[in-house]
């Protein structure tokens, strides 16, 4: 018999590895994750909005290349700052040899590169500023949703794993299945009940619902709002297992639609693609 423990490592995402699925259920437009995707590659997000970690280069580049020339734009904004008071421990300078040429590149705080970024007068460095802005709201975001599904549903995951062996387990004991069928009974009561909390909370059947939205994971497209009803439902439902001896109770259905009624779906349906 074997089970494995869920400590929800995988479903745990940051501002610089978060999918643009993932921002889109946060809440965020398309052109705004798209900018994050993009941006990010190069100016990725730092928990310490004070620490020099970002390259000077890369971000004048990002933002339109101002002054034409990486030199003068740094003599212009950057060196003043060196041994300004305030500025000096969100600036890094260096000292490094290209093609036997030394020249100085410089590593930039993010709250300095925002700064920067707007002083630029370009659309580039608008849109910079912007990257910055949403990565912050991103972070903050990502901070409750992610509460929700590790530290609620995947204790829920592990609940109702457990409680799934332990009545298949039950189950041989008494001579109903064979020790063979433990693993094969457990998980089929496991995805039994996550089905029923889909149904109950879609208001879709399983075949409409994959007639609808296909693969897609139903608890991976809630809002942060509707996930937390998920994580309620979903331990309510678990509860119910527990009491019946890890079997799914003929009217779980019944039970859980006298208190939970169905999410607002249409916020979920796919985009319709342009013809």
């Amino acid at each position: 018999m074997s089970k494995t423990k869920r400590t929800g490592k995988s479903l745990l995402e940051t501002s610089n590895t978060a999918s643009t699925a993932t921002m889109l259920t946060l809440g965020f437009s398309e052109s705004q994750a798209k900018r994050l995707m993009r941006v990010r590659r190069t100016l990725p997000m730092m928990e310490d909005s004070k620490a020099p970690c970002i390259d000077a280069r890369k971000l004048w580049e990002q933002i339109g290349k101002p002054h034409k020339r990486f030199n003068m734009w740094a003599d212009s904004y950057i060196k003043p700052l060196l041994f300004t008071d305030g500025f000096t421990a969100e600036i890094s300078a260096l000292k490094v040899q290209v093609r036997g040429t030394p020249r100085t590149d410089y590593k930039l705080s993010r709250d300095l590169s925002a700064s920067l970024a707007m002083m630029a007068r370009t659309s580039e460095g608008n849109e910079i500023r912007q990257y910055f802005l949403d990565m912050e709201r991103l972070a903050v975001r990502l901070a409750d949703h992610m509460d929700i599904r590790v530290d609620a549903i995947i204790g829920t995951d592990n609940k109702v794993t457990h409680q799934a062996y332990v009545g298949a387990g039950n189950a041989a004991k008494r001579g109903i299945i064979s020790r063979g069928e433990i693993t094969y009974v457990a998980k089929s009561r496991e995805k039994r009940i996550k089905g029923i909390v889909r149904e109950v909370l879609s208001g879709f059947s399983r075949t409409e619902y994959i007639a609808i939205f296909g693969d897609r994971n139903f608890r991976d497209m809630l809002d942060t709002k509707d996930l937390h009803r998920y994580a309620q439902c979903y331990e309510f439902a678990s509860n119910l297992f527990a009491m019946n001896d890890g079997k799914v109770p003929a009217n779980l259905i019944e039970s859980l639609k006298k208190v939970y009624k169905a999410l607002d779906m249409n916020k979920y349906l796919p985009t319709p693609q342009a013809a």
